[in-house]
């Protein structure tokens, strides 16, 4: 053999030999690699839903083992139950997630011996929306959708806020669900019946923290109209008009004044109240001389809720009314006469 192809030979085995080297680390790397993320998978916690809450009205997709007998579609009453195939009683659904539900239902099915290991699967085909009612003084009283519990300015704000005749109190009722965890010996009705009162004033004030109470489907929040008295008669502008803030008081005068005042034809002397008697079948007519509350010499009589302040027209006042009208238009005449010819 020739001395080169002896050299030839020495390369190509030295060659072969790092490469298999390389090829060896290589593939150690890798499997190195993959038992790093084997074990990192295999450490990593599992993510858990808690599934949909469930409502009254959902129709529910219930699927149990292969059971054609139970599985099916079914829909949650307005009592927040539902009455599954098989099983004797029904199942309260209405505030629960699916998974709840699900367990619940397995639970029904194993205690009434129906099936020794269920496996149940519950999916809400149609949803039914959660809804809230606002009603009273606000710009929109009507049902409002939630999808989560949602906070009280929240549900004010998507009823278009306060309307200008708000008073200063709202009330909550908040639905009372008498089969919920942790809720035993309740009567829904009568907890129902007791609503939360909130003072409006100290709420947008930020002095009460009822701003951030939570309501849940079910609750009624009912907004108080303020107090009104009624101005009538020889006024500017006759009306209602309401007293926004219940702290403070509508006197006389100041009901006068959002009248836009007195006309000049008015027999302030002749001013009355007339007040609802406490046995709600008379009225009470309490006489008052405007003139002399307007110019201090008589007090500033303050108003109660719907009181009617009533200003007269004074006849002579409105016949030497009439009478300098036509008086006016008299010279008028003569003055247009007198320049025609």
């Amino acid at each position: 053999m020739s001395k080169k192809t002896q050299m030839f030979l020495m390369s190509a085995a030295f060659i072969l030999a790092n490469a298999l080297i390389a090829s060896a680390q290589i593939n150690s790397q890798n499997r190195s690699t993959m038992n790093v993320n084997n074990r990192s998978a295999d450490n990593a916690s599992p993510v858990v839903y808690g599934g949909y809450q469930i409502g009254v009205g959902d129709i529910l997709d219930i699927h149990v083992n292969d059971e054609d007998d139970i599985s099916g579609r079914y829909q949650v009453d307005q009592e927040g139950k539902v009455k599954i195939s098989l099983i004797p009683s029904a199942i309260q659904a209405a505030g629960s997630t699916t998974f709840e539900f699900a367990g619940r239902m397995s639970e029904e099915l194993k205690k009434n011996q129906i099936l020794r290991d269920p496996s149940v699967t519950v999916l809400i085909l149609r949803e039914m929306t959660q809804n809230v009612a606002v009603m009273g003084a606000v710009m929109r009283p009507g049902t409002y959708p939630i999808e989560r519990p949602t906070g009280l300015m929240d549900v004010i704000s998507a009823a278009g806020g306060l309307a200008p005749n708000a008073g200063n109190t709202l009330t909550i009722t908040h639905h009372v669900d008498a089969n919920a965890p942790g809720i035993t010996n309740v009567s829904v009705t009568q907890n129902a019946a007791a609503p939360t009162t909130i003072n409006l004033t100290a709420l947008l004030s930020g002095q009460d923290r009822s701003a951030t109470l939570i309501l849940h489907a079910g609750d009624v929040i009912t907004v108080n109209t303020a107090p009104v008295v009624f101005v009538v008669g020889s006024v500017g502008k006759p009306g209602a008009f309401a007293v926004q803030d219940r702290r403070s008081q509508m006197t006389v005068l100041q009901a006068v004044a959002m009248a836009e005042g007195p006309t000049p034809t008015a027999a302030l002397g002749r001013t009355i109240i007339i007040r609802q008697s406490e046995s709600d079948s008379q009225r009470v007519e309490i006489p008052i001389d405007l003139k002399k509350v307007m110019r201090g010499k008589e007090k500033d009589q303050i108003l109660e809720a719907n009181d009617i302040l009533f200003v007269p027209q004074s006849g002579l006042k409105a016949g030497a009314r009439r009478l300098g009208d036509i008086g006016a238009q008299a010279a008028v005449s003569v003055a247009a006469y007198a320049v025609i010819f």
